[in-house]
C-alpha cells in the first residue's frame, strides 16, 4: 500500500500514488451517463456524481494513507460518499483534506512530501 494524494474537483480526479521509488499519476474524468436509475419512492435519479465517486473509490481501494486535495466542495462530497457507501476502511484511511485551487503536479507532490514526511 502506498500513500496517495487525490486532487479532485467536480469534473475530474488526479491520483498520485507515492512510493519510495516513484510517483505514479493517473486521472479519472466524470462521464455523463444518459440513463438514470429512478427511485420511485422519492423520484430522485442516481446522479453522475455518485457514479464518479464510486469509480474513484474503486481506483483508490489499495491506498494506504489518503490525502484529499481540491478547490471546492467535491472533496467533502467524496469523503461523505466514502463514509456512507464504503464503510470499510477506505474512509478511515483519509489522513487529511487540503483546500487548494489548481496547483501544478509539482506543487501537489511538494505538499504531499511535507504531509507524508513521517
Amino acid at each position: 500500500m502506498s500513500n496517495v494524494v487525490l486532487w479532485l474537483d467536480s469534473e475530474k480526479a488526479t491520483i498520485f500514488n507515492l512510493t519510495a521509488a516513484e510517483i505514479e499519476k493517473s486521472q479519472l474524468e466524470k462521464t455523463n451517463h444518459n440513463h438514470h436509475t429512478i427511485n420511485k419512492k422519492d423520484n430522485k435519479g442516481d446522479s453522475d456524481g455518485e457514479h464518479f465517486y464510486r469509480d474513484l473509490a474503486i481506483q483508490l481501494k489499495e491506498a494506504g494513507q489518503l490525502l484529499i486535495m481540491g478547490p471546492g466542495l467535491a472533496k467533502n462530497h467524496f469523503k461523505t460518499h466514502l463514509e456512507t457507501h464504503h464503510t470499510g476502511d477506505l474512509a478511515k484511511r483519509i489522513v487529511g483534506m487540503e483546500t487548494v485551487d489548481h496547483p501544478t503536479d509539482n506543487q501537489i507532490v511538494a505538499v504531499a512530501r511535507k504531509f507524508f514526511k513521517a
